[in-house]
Order: structure tokens, then sequence, then C-alpha cells
């Protein structure tokens, strides 16, 4: 009974507080020059509560400009990065019905970046609502705070300049818009609907960062409306829908449906259809949901046409009766089917390492990407600092323009993201034409295990420039015991929502329980490529192939071995990739019947191996060519080069191991540029 009587008595302290008007005004002229605004206004605060107002937290009353009278807030940030200023203007609780209006004015100084963002709790630091940047770049951009997967809105403002910023949350509807100088810039419904306060946080290293981040504040104005609660009302709040797919394939949506009224909704009946198509009609029975509740139910099958269509989705019964407000019945979602160039296939290259404790997220989404596209999407992990670590591939993915950290992933090596991401990006990207189709060949001795791969490209289209073919291999289902391949877990006891699963396990998650895909066991040509294989021209239906050559560590398992081929274009982008098992490229076996503008030479032959002193590298060259060899620990790391010039016919290299480790090395032997590997055993 006490039990009930506490759910009641919330339920009534919840609706009392939506049906609390709240109306704030500040011109900032009723303080002092120098005034802390948190610690002399009843309405300003900081992040860290009373204890922070008055202190560097807190924010200075200004003359140095002015919207209206004299005076407005000066917010700085006094790290090299942000904060520790961070004021908070709370907006009476929090709301999540009725409509919210906010406005403030901003001077932004030339070059100069500000942030702030809207809570969603009224327990500050829970869920981001909505978060707002204006950048050095002078474009001004939003996000759905927590909730983010790409900007809502991209627009241009004046440095140096007041500029009007408001926002309108009809939290009733889930109807929300921001507005720049009273042009509106965004409109959109919100997985966070509710909203506590506003958090004026200066900060720089945005999502398109400054050197530093000098604003004021001024003419702040917020009102909240409250709803009227009507007897019977049920709506719809949110019609969520993969905004782009695959034109003609279907995929499954999510209807959230609230009651607004006073009375329990015990059954729904409600029915969506693509643009005039045939409706789907769909019943909810057997529910429960009290006043200001929400239910989702999904929208099975959508399906996706070429170009834009919208998902329209109507209240046709409530409690088996209409309800008394018709108006609130409908949401619609837009859409649209996309077409991929043909042969086109994205590839996404994710930073990643045991340690990291968000790189989970990647791992889900580049599983999901894989199922959702498979012929159109390839993944592949580069693992940092883990015994997964390929130390060139790492290097390369570091040193990546704009690389800032783990997780991170770079598309087409044109685009670089961080997880968790919309599959947007991969619709993106899948849509830009390319010139050439590639296939995979392959030789495999399981014995040896030695292992050529020929990637060929047939192009489609006349090109000029610096194009390279390459080769990844990556390795799916890996798994080894060891405190190395345990992954760490920052999403454990779902406290950040749901990922793949992850919320499920431990912290970290014991080697037992994990196994890894998509992950980068090679690359060669230094990661982009060999410069000058191919022609500067290269003409339509010409095609041209490369051979790799490697041998596979006893610790891959050839059957879940990928071969990954691909060329780059003259920006160091991807500009097509293919993938097939070994098995898959042995059907096709090596190309030799194209053109291949390199010399040949036959396979290099070491002995004694394994050897104790002296390894002799053993070539036949048909023509006159530059030879170099390098030779790598198991780790990646070169011990040992050398450049030996124009050399011709047989030819004998010797390696002198004696200051070498016990162990297994790779020796990369080139000609003219054309390079295989081959495994040395070292015993003393």
């Amino acid at each position: 009974m006490k039990k009930k009587l506490l759910i009641i008595l919330a339920f009534v302290m919840s609706l009392g507080l939506q049906a609390q008007a709240f109306n704030f005004q500040d011109d900032i002229e009723s303080y002092n020059v120098d005034d802390y605004i948190g610690q002399k206004s009843p309405n300003w605060t900081v992040w860290s509560g009373a204890a922070g107002e008055g202190t560097a937290e807190d924010a200075l009353v200004t003359n140095e400009v002015a919207r209206s009278g004299t005076k407005s807030i000066r917010l700085e940030a006094g790290t090299p990065n942000m904060g520790p200023l961070d004021l908070v203007l709370p907006f009476g609780g929090e709301r999540n019905v009725g409509t919210l209006k906010y406005s403030m004015w901003l001077y932004i100084t030339a070059d100069n970046s500000a942030y702030f963002n809207f809570q969603a709790k009224a327990t500050i630091g829970t869920t981001w609502a909505l978060d707002n940047y204006f950048d050095g770049d002078g474009k001004f951009r939003a996000t759905l705070g927590s909730a983010a997967n790409g900007f809502l809105c991209e627009s241009d403002f004046e440095f140096e300049k007041w500029i009007k910023y408001e926002l309108v949350a009809n939290l009733t509807n889930n109807e929300w818009e921001i507005f720049i100088n009273d042009a509106s810039v965004a409109k959109f419904s919100n997985p966070n609907n509710t909203i506590a306060s506003i958090d004026l946080f200066p900060l720089f290293g945005t999502e398109n960062s400054s050197s530093s981040s000098i604003w004021y504040v001024d003419d702040v104005k917020a009102d909240f409306i409250p709803y009227t609660f009507k007897n019977l009302d049920a709506t719809i709040s949110n019609v969520i829908v993969k905004s782009k797919f695959l034109a003609g394939q279907s995929t499954d949506g999510v209807i959230q449906i609230r009651n607004l009224g006073t009375t329990a909704i015990t059954d729904l009946s409600f029915r969506c259809a693509v643009d005039n198509g045939t409706p789907q009609n769909l019943n909810l029975t057997g529910l429960n949901l009290n006043s200001l509740a929400t239910t989702t139910a999904k929208i099975p099958n959508i399906a996706y046409k070429t170009g834009d269509a919208k998902v329209n989705c109507t209240i046709s019964k409530v409690n088996s009766l209409d309800d008394d407000d018709i108006n609130n019945n409908s949401k619609s979602s837009n859409i649209t089917g996309i077409v991929p160039a043909p042969n086109k296939v994205v590839v996404a290259e994710e930073a990643t390492g045991t340690w990291c404790q968000f790189c989970p997220a990647g791992a889900v989404i580049m599983d999901s990407m894989t199922k959702l596209y498979p012929k159109h999407f390839i993944g592949i992990a580069v693992h940092n600092n883990d015994p997964m670590m390929i130390p060139l591939y790492n290097t390369w993915m570091g040193s990546y323009p704009g690389f800032g950290g783990y997780p991170n992933i770079v598309f087409d090596r044109n685009l670089l993201d961080q997880p968790p991401f919309s599959d947007e990006v991969v619709l993106d990207q899948v849509i830009t034409p390319t010139p050439v189709i590639l296939t995979n060949g392959a030789k495999y001795n399981a014995t040896t295990r030695e292992l050529e791969v020929s990637v060929k490209g047939d192009f489609v289209s006349d090109i000029s420039g610096d194009y390279r073919f390459n080769l990844v291999l990556i390795e799916n289902g890996v798994k080894f015991p060891g405190t190395g391949y345990r992954q760490v877990n920052a999403y454990a006891g779902g406290t950040r929502g749901v990922m793949g699963g992850y919320e499920r396990l431990p912290n970290p998650v014991p080697a037992s329980r994990m196994t890894y895909n998509h992950v980068a066991r090679a690359i060669f040509d230094d990661a982009v490529g060999l410069q000058g294989y191919l022609p500067s021209t290269i003409k339509k239906n010409s095609t041209y192939y490369i051979t790799y050559s490697i041998t596979l560590a006893d610790t891959f398992k050839a059957d879940n071995i990928e071969l990954v081929g691909l060329l780059y274009g003259p920006n160091g982008e991807i500009v097509n990739a293919t993938e097939t098992s070994i098995a898959e490229a042995e059907i096709n076996g090596l190309y030799s019947s194209v053109s291949d503008p390199r010399p040949t030479f036959k396979a290099a032959k070491v002995s004694p191996n394994p050897t104790s002193e002296i390894a002799n590298v053993e070539l036949d060259l048909e023509n006159s060519s530059y030879v170099s060899l390098q030779i790598l620990d198991i780790t990646g790391k070169e011990v040992s080069s050398r450049n030996y010039g124009k050399l011709n016919g047989h030819i004998i290299l010797p390696v002198n191991t004696l200051g070498f480790n016990n162990g297994s090395y790779l020796i990369k032997i080139s000609v003219d540029g054309k390079v295989i590997t081959q495994k040395l055993v070292v015993t003393h």
C-alpha cells in the first residue's frame, strides 16, 4: 500500500511540476561589473552547484561589450582546451511536457568558438539533450547531445556581431526547432525529449576547433508554457527510422507513443505507410500506459524506394475510442533510398585496442555495417598497443590528418569519424563512382603456409594520376587466452546505454569471452601502396595486377583470413576495394595474362632456414632490377635493411643473423618495388 501511495504521489508531483509556468528574463543590467553572476543571482548557478559559485567556475559580468545597456556575461576558457568556467541556468526542474522557449544573444570574438548544451535531467551531467557549437570556422552546428549521430544542421554566422540564438522545444509533441537570427536552421524530434537547464561552457577543440574560446551573452530569456491535460489523449512522439537505406531493401522502424491524457491507455491502434502506399494496420493490446508514460512498437518491413519518401504514422483508436485531441495523432519521418555506384565498396579502418574502454563501440559498429551492407562495406580493425597490433599499420593510423585518439574510424581514407556513428556515413560514401573493379586471386600452400595474392584491377574509366594497389589481410574469430586479449569495457553495467551486448559484460571482458573480428594481420607497401607501379595514365578497358607474397604466422587461422584488395587514388583516398577468403581467391588463381608494368623474378629462396649464423637469400632476375632487403621482427620493428642497387641474373644475398635474438623474422625482398615476404627463423 505504501509503495502504491508513493507512486501516486510521485505522479501527482510530476504533473504539478509540468503544470508550473517558468518565466525568466535577464539583461545583466542589475549586476555590477566584475560580479560573479552565479554568486549574485538567485537563478544562475554553476556545474558543481553552490560550492563553485564565486570561483573560477563562475562567470564575470563585464562592460567590454553589450547588446542592450552596458553589461553582458563574459565566458572564456581558462585552460588549453575548456573550462573551468561552467555556467548553468536551471529551468525550474525537469520538463517533459509543455513548451520551452529559450533565447539569448551571443557575441563571439574573431576566430574563437562557443559551446553550450541543454541538459535533459535535473541531475546535471546525466544526459545531454542538445549540443550547440559556434565553431572557429564560422559555422554553427548542433547535435543531439548524448544521442548524437551526426550534425542536425550547419549554418554560417558572423564573428564580432550579436547573434540571436533561440530554441523552441515542444516537449508535448517532441518537436524541437533551433533559430539563428530568427531563421530556422534545424527542426527535429529528440530521443531525449526532456529539458532541465542550459550549460554555458567555454570550449575549444569542438567538432571544428579554434585556438581559443572568448564570447559574451546578453538578454537571456526563458519561458515554459505548461500543457493542458485532456482525459483520453495519445500522441506519437517519434517515428524512428533509418533516414537512409539501400533502395529496394526493407528494414524495421520504431514508433514511440506517449499518453498525454489523465486516463490510462490499455489498447491502441495505429497505421503506417510509405508516402501514399498501402498502410500497415497495427494494434497494441494489454497495455497499462499511465499518464506521461511512453511505449514503443515495431514498424515492420519499411520498403525503401529510390529517392526521397516519408513514413507516415497515425493513431486511429485509443482504448477502442477516438481520443480527445486528434491534432497530435500523426507524425512523419523522412527517408531516402540510396542507389550505390556500380561495384563500389566502402572501407572503414578502425583505430582500436583492447586497452581502450570505448572501443567496443567501434567493434559493434563494424559488425553491424558488415551485416547490413555485406556487398558494399569492408571493416578493418587496426589495433594499437595490444598483441594484435601491426606496427606499420598502427603508425599510419596515428599519423592520419586530424586523428585524435581511440576509437576513431577512417572511411575510404577521406573521412574521419568517431563511433558510434550513423550508417549514413557509409551510404554517403557508397554513391561515389569508382573507376575500377577489383578482383583477388591467390595460391596457398597449406603445408608451408606460403600465400601469394594477386589483386587485379579492371578499369572502367580513363584516369590519370598516382594510383596505387595495396593488400590487407584481416582475420575474423580471433580468440586467445591472456590479459593482453581482455577488453576494457566502459559500457559494463549499462550506465552508458545499450552497446551491442557489451552492457551485459564485465569490465574488463575476460579474454575467454572475447572474439575479435576484422583484425588487421598484414598490410603491404608502407600502408600507402607502391608509387610508380601503375602508369600515370590508365585507359578505360585496360587491366593491371600486382602480386604479393607472405608466409602466414602459425597463430593465424587460414580459414578465417580475408584478403582485402585496394586501389588508392592520387590523394591517398581508397577509390575501391574487394574482399574474399583465401579459398574464394584460389578459385581465380594467380593472375598472369594481364598487364604487369614491372619486371618478373622467380620466388626468392632463403636458406638455411632456420639459421644460426648466415642465411642466404637467392634470387633469379630476368632483367636488371633495383633490389633491397628489409628484415622485421615479429612485432613489425625493422632490425636490418640494405639497398643493393641494380642487380641481374642469379644473385645470393647473405644475411648475418649473429646479432639477432632467437625467434621468427620476416624478410621483405623488393625488386623494382615488387615485394615478396619470406619467414626466417633464427636459433643460436
